[in-house]
């Protein structure tokens, strides 16, 4: 590949950057929102060296061209710099680069979620007893992440949970393993590929379709013995909403 198609391979990645995260929110689906000015100004040095580069070349053809046709006219024949020239198989290295813009793999889901082991999320975290529903008007059911519902009912032994109307969102997964269906919610730490799963089992409730996003108030099934020998905490519910997608799919 020459020089003017390897600049057109990094303009055309620079912008593909920049159309996820200046045009609209699908690097969400990919890393955590912290990560957008970086994305954002990688792809705009992407696109400034695409340019150059592209320009350097066709710059360089054009002055060997000149250079060519004036040889010709005094000498009767051209001694003009030959250009290597690729094959017409390397610009098929562009076909990758154009389908981000056409197919963007969307944000993990049900399929993470089902065959994930919920049993390491809470290991490393601990809860403020006092805390839980203090700023909640009284009456009002407290909205929890789905992050913090599951490590309450894996660590909180004063189970202050128990007995309060709770909100949760999160998208449907189906149990491969027995009844009723799962809540849940992917947690990424830096990005995609780091994503671990929390989740709660909800049986009072017909399974809804796969991936689809709800809202559910309801309460937490109280365990008996030991909550970190529980693998999937239970949730009752009381009201289930259907809700579009969230802006950021993970927590």
């Amino acid at each position: 590949m020459n020089r003017l198609a390897q600049g057109m391979v990094m303009v055309l990645l620079g912008m593909a950057a920049l159309s996820v995260t200046v045009v609209s929110q699908a690097y969400l689906n990919y890393v955590r929102e912290e990560f957008r000015p970086f994305l954002i100004a990688a792809g705009a040095v992407l696109v400034v060296l695409g340019a150059v580069t592209a320009a350097a070349e066709l710059r360089g053809t054009a002055e060997d061209d000149g250079e060519g046709h004036s040889h010709d006219r005094s000498h009767g024949h051209s001694h003009g710099h030959d250009h290597a020239k690729a094959p017409a198989v390397a610009w098929l290295l562009l076909a990758p680069v154009a389908m981000v813009f056409v197919v963007a793999p969307p944000a993990l889901g049900a399929y993470t979620a089902a065959s994930a082991d919920p049993g390491t999320v809470a290991e490393s975290e601990q809860v403020d007893d006092g805390s839980f529903g203090a700023d909640t008007p009284e009456g009002e059911p407290v909205e929890l992440k789905m992050r913090e519902f599951v490590v309450r009912a894996w660590t909180d032994e004063e189970r202050a949970m128990a007995g309060r109307d709770i909100r949760l969102t999160g998208f449907a997964v189906p149990n491969p393993e027995g009844e009723g269906w799962y809540l849940a919610r992917l947690q990424m730490a830096c990005c995609a590929a780091d994503a671990i799963v929390n989740r709660v089992l909800i049986e009072n409730r017909p399974e809804p379709p796969k991936d689809s996003w709800w809202t559910v108030t309801g309460r937490w099934v109280e365990p008996e013995g030991d909550l970190q020998d529980i693998r999937d905490h239970r949730f009752e519910v009381e009201e289930m909403v259907a809700v579009d997608n969230p802006p950021d799919p993970y927590e």
